[in-house]
């Protein structure tokens, strides 16, 4: 049984002879009636009555005509959203990413994705680091952006961007009217930290402990947003990869003091299942690869409801 069987079925039931629906179909009455006495065979029954006056649908052929005009809905609907995906005109982009990037990297470039291919429905997943390779091994996602490519055959990844981490603190405070410290300088500092980031509270332990540095960590955020308020109001300092910050050191309400034992890069990477990925996530990497690595000081906040896991 194929489709063509199923659209001379439903015109020979539709016209109620042969040769009307030969006609209808662009075929010749014998190769029409070739192509039912095939269909009825493959199916084990006879789906019309043969009359003086034409053919009716026998209770087989009346059932069988609902699933014959279901299957070509619904190879019509596939073709449909086929041709969509090849053309952009339709399909999802489903992307994870980290509280950081999500906000402060990736609007301008979804952005521009968004402007090239207003049809395509964007989702984005707020994820944990160390969640992104399983969704996107589980398919779940399309794309990922994460620290550092992830130890798995089957994904790729493309580092897309570079930053490095810098120690920001409020304008008030004793620090911030210096171009440079040294790191001994902040002994026993109060620092802030975000408990999954490239700056966690497990990374500052290591860094000050290499350097012999005595420190305290006065509180452990969960948002980049919630750790620039605590430092505007004084609670302490924080180390941030530096395109999180960009506003407010342009708007002078957050200042950045420069420690030569900070000059740590924070790579952005994009990565990707091996295999097969649907058009839109392809045209998106692209996208991405060509991109300038420049800071993202385009960028517009994504950080808004429906965008969220």
């Amino acid at each position: 049984m194929d489709m063509i069987q199923l659209e001379h079925f439903l015109a020979v039931a539709a016209e109620r002879t042969f040769t009307r629906a030969a006609e209808r179909v662009f075929r010749t009455q014998p190769a029409l009636s070739q192509s039912i006495k095939r269909l009825e065979e493959y199916v084990g029954t006879s789906l019309f009555a043969r009359e003086m006056s034409g053919v009716s649908l026998t209770e087989a052929g009346k059932s069988f005509a609902v699933y014959a005009r279901e299957i070509l809905r619904m190879r019509d609907e596939a073709t449909r959203t086929l041709s969509g995906l090849q053309t952009l005109e339709g399909g999802t982009l489903s992307v994870a990413a980290h509280e950081d990037v999500e906000v402060y990297f990736l609007p301008g470039p979804l952005l521009h994705f968004v402007q090239m291919f207003p049809e395509v429905k964007l989702e984005l997943h707020r994820s944990q680091q160390a969640d992104i390779p399983r969704k996107l091994l589980n398919r779940e996602v399309h794309i990922g952006f994460m620290k550092e490519a992830p130890g798995f055959q089957d994904l790729l990844s493309v580092e897309v961007f570079t930053d490095q981490l810098t120690l920001i603190a409020s304008p008030q405070h004793p620090f911030a009217s210096r171009t440079w410290s040294c790191l001994r300088e902040l002994e026993r500092i109060s620092l802030i930290v975000h408990h999954d980031c490239f700056a966690s509270e497990e990374f500052v332990h290591q860094f000050f402990r290499r350097h012999s540095v005595h420190f305290r960590i006065v509180a452990e955020c969960g948002s980049f947003e919630n750790i620039k308020n605590f430092v505007r109001s004084g609670i302490g300092v924080a180390i941030v990869p530096r395109f999180t910050v960009l506003r407010e050191l342009q708007q002078n309400t957050l200042v950045e003091i420069r420690i030569p034992e900070l000059n740590i890069p924070a790579h952005i990477v994009m990565t990707f299942r091996r295999d097969y990925i649907p058009e839109t996530a392809r045209v998106f990497i692209e996208i991405m690869k060509k991109r300038q690595p420049t800071l993202p000081s385009e960028c517009v906040s994504l950080n808004r409801p429906g965008f969220e896991d």
